[in-house]
């Protein structure tokens, strides 16, 4: 007989953010498919500094419940750091990062 593990339901995602870039990450963009639209995503996190957040999954103005949000953070340098995750509430959690740097054209 097969063995169901039911997913536990997960009521928001921790987020805890490390800066080790050796400068200053500004936010500069965010998206919320799921979850609370009022979260207080860290403005700056300074070099060596770490920030934490909660999402909240469930909303009551929401019509599908989860945490599924990216944000994208930016150094002096234009360099992009973008930090997303996707925590639903009837599927496998996942987190997504990438870093894009603006490098200069040579002629």
């Amino acid at each position: 007989m097969a063995n169901f593990q039911k997913k536990k339901v997960q009521q928001c995602t921790h987020c805890n953010l490390w800066n080790s870039s050796s400068e200053a990450l500004t936010l500069t963009d965010k998206k919320v498919w799921q979850g609370s639209h009022y979260a207080d995503f860290p403005e700056i996190i300074e070099d060596g500094d770490s920030s934490e957040f909660t999402h909240e999954s469930v909303t009551d103005d929401a019509d599908s419940q989860g945490s599924v949000a990216g944000l994208v953070y930016r150094r002096r340098d234009g360099t992009k750091w973008i930090v997303a995750w996707s925590n639903p509430l009837t599927e496998n959690s996942k987190v997504y990062i990438a870093f894009h740097s603006i490098l200069p054209l040579i002629n």
